[in-house]
Parts: structure tokens; sequence; C-alpha cells
């Protein structure tokens, strides 16, 4: 029996509101979760030890250790306290009981530790002496490496230190991160998901745009600000056609509620942090959506946009950043930014607004490209050969 220990900071919708969580990241757990599940559907018996933590409100209230289930997939949650020190002191040393009981299970394990952080550090030096196959996933690269400053020294140090303690190497968000570790062997994984055709037609008259997740200059939210007061300013007879939706979180929101309460055209909707039926819901009705990460900016060759895999995957079309490896996924399913320009963003939307017969082309190839390298069978088999090759290929 083979079985996996993902070491996360993962988040069901019931733990988050329990504990009065607002710093995670949903598309993270989401990612974890359905890896997880594809796993488990592999034959693999995977577990996710989760940190369960969020930033802290200072009102000591405590959460005890929870197991739950998330789709079928086990989860243990740390506890969590809200109160600066002592809920970095129970992240640390956590994962040391836990490690330790579930060593007790018979069969070949490994432990998959998402990024780099402080906090499992305890739990890789245990899950080595328990003499667990250890890896990396490594999901976002560090910016801070290069250059001789003491912080860029520091992480050099620590990212370093953590690889060493890696036996199994790493998985990757894009290509280029394996530039970032020195880890072998490593593999791509871009994440998995279920094709989900799109029931009913589309109303042509008005197409819903979505910028979703984090709401920030890092994403390229002020990208869409700026392109949305530009329209307003010119109020060209097309832009009567798009409504822009935005959900999530991030320190351009309040620019998108100052666009949503003016009213002009186009119509702007602020939904802000939404739970997961929620945002089915508002997927259910998007035609378009956005992956606006800038081309110059710091993560364009650090990570993976995961939204453009879940708008593909649901028959929405894809405007994006050329960044990543997103044109390598997605080939020439999706309508690709080269600039980070408001006017040129508008061009494109332009462009689909006008050849809506051409939106379904795009997506359904989007999905049929999506579905040769995301599907959870596809996923489950291949990150099984990796998670638990020997040293020779073949599986232990």
């Amino acid at each position: 029996m083979r079985r996996l220990f993902f070491i996360c900071n993962a988040l069901d919708d019931a733990t988050r509101l329990e504990r009065k969580i607002v710093t995670d990241s949903p598309a993270a757990s989401r990612k974890v979760f359905l890896l997880s599940r594809a796993l488990r559907d592999a034959g693999v018996r995977a577990w996710v030890v989760s940190l369960g933590r969020g930033k802290q409100d200072g009102s000591g209230q405590l959460f005890r250790t929870k197991v739950s289930r998330v789709n079928g997939v086990a989860v243990i949650y740390l506890p969590f306290i809200h109160k600066r020190l002592i809920s970095e002191l129970f992240s640390l040393f956590f994962f040391i009981p836990v490690l330790w009981r579930l060593r007790r299970f018979s069969g070949k394990k490994t432990a998959l530790f998402y990024n780099r952080l402080p906090a499992y550090l305890l739990a890789l030096i245990l899950a080595r002496l328990l003499r667990y196959r250890t890896v990396l996933d490594l999901e976002d690269g560090a910016t801070d490496l290069r250059g001789w400053t003491l912080t860029s020294m520091r992480a050099r140090v620590f990212a370093r230190f953590f690889d060493s303690l890696c036996s199994g190497g790493a998985l990757l968000a894009c290509e280029a991160l394996a530039e970032t570790t020195q880890l072998w062997p490593v593999q791509c994984c871009y994440g998995t998901t279920e094709i989900s055709p799109k029931e009913g037609s589309r109303d042509s008259s008005i197409l819903t745009v979505l910028l979703g997740g984090t709401v920030s200059q890092d994403t390229g939210a002020p990208l869409l600000v700026d392109a949305i007061r530009l329209l307003r300013k010119e109020a060209p007879p097309w832009a009567a056609q798009l409504r822009f939706e935005i959900t999530g979180k991030g320190d351009s929101l309040n620019d998108f509620v100052e666009l949503a309460t003016a009213s002009q055209q186009p119509t702007v909707i602020v939904h802000g942090r939404t739970n997961d039926d929620e945002y089915k819901q508002i997927l259910s009705r998007t035609d378009i959506g956005l992956a606006l990460k800038p081309i110059v900016g710091k993560y364009a060759d650090t990570t993976f946009p995961s939204k453009v895999i879940e708008f593909a995957s649901q028959y929405i079309l894809v405007v994006t950043t050329d960044i990543s490896d997103v044109r390598k996924v997605l080939s020439d399913g999706a309508v690709y930014l080269t600039v980070d320009n408001p006017q040129h963003l508008l061009d494109r939307l332009q462009w689909v607004v006008e050849n809506q017969e051409k939106m379904d082309v795009l997506s359904q190839k989007a999905a049929h490209a999506v579905a040769a390298v995301c599907l959870p069978d596809v996923v489950g088999a291949n990150l099984t050969d990796f998670l638990f090759a020997s040293d020779n290929g073949r599986l232990a």
C-alpha cells in the first residue's frame, strides 16, 4: 500500500469559517484537495495534513486538532490559536505528533510539502528520520533569491537547506521553476479538473467577464481597472455588451468597489470573498475568464495561473497574459495579451465581442488541451509514478 501525506495549509469552507480565517488561498486549497482525490482514485491512500491556520485576530480563541473529509479525502487540521507567536509555535511543533502517529501505517510513505515554509521544517526533518520519501511541491517560486541583500542571502540559504532534505525531487507549477532548485527529478503538474461543458446557450447580448482570486497589483488587477475606466470614458458601442464581475480579495478590491458604485456602462459587480457554492454560481454564468498576471511582473515565470485550467475546463473563454506555461498548456485555445497595456486588453475584448462565433471554437480547443494533461485519471497515474518511484525509476 502506498501512502501520501500532503503537508500544506489547505482549508475547506467549513473549517475556514469555523476558524474565522480570511487570509486563505482558495485556488491553492482546491488544487491540494483535487490532487489528493486523484491520487486516491489511482490507489494511493492520500492524507492532507494542514496547518489549518491564517492571520490571527488577537482574540486568543483556540481551535483544537480535528479530522474531517473533503470530497472523500481524509484531512487532519492542526490546532490553531488567534494569538501571535503561540500560533507560529503551534504550526511548527504540532506536525511532530501527527507524523509520528501516521508512521504506524504499513506501506511505502511519501510526504509532499506544499512550497518551502519555515513552519514545515521540523515536519520535514522528522519525515526524513522516519524514512519517508520527501518531495517538494513548488507552486510559488521565491522572488528574492537573487542579489546580495541580507534578505536574498537568507532566502537562498533556507531554500538550499529545505531542498537538501527532500529526497524525492520536486513537483513544479511551471517549467521555469526548475531553475530555482537543484532537486532532481522534477515534473510539472498544472493541477487536475473534470471537463464540464456548460448547459444551455449563451446570451450573446451580454457577456459576463470574471476576474477572481487575489485582486492586486501582482495579479494584474490595475490593468483591468484602467481598462474599465478607459471604456467608460470612450463609451464605444460594443462595451454595452460586457458585464464585469469581481470575486476574491486584495489591495485593488476597493478600486473595483468604486467602479461598481458609479452608474456607468459597462456594469461592474463586486462580490468579494465568496464560498464555494457562490463561486460555482458565478462561474456558471461566466463567458470570459481573465488571468492578468503582468508579463513583466515578478510572478510571470515563478508560478502558474491555475484560473486558466478552471476556466478552460468549464468551456469559459480564457483571456490571459502570455506568461509561464499557459501557451504550452492551452496552445491556441485562448486569447493572449502580449503587453501589459489597458488598450491592448480592450482590443482583445472588442475582438471577442465582435467575433462571438469563434468563442465556442476557442473554448473547445482549450477544454480538449486541458483534458490531455489535467484529467484526474491522467494526473493520478502520473503523480503516483513520480511520487513513489524508487531511485532506479521503478515503482516502490
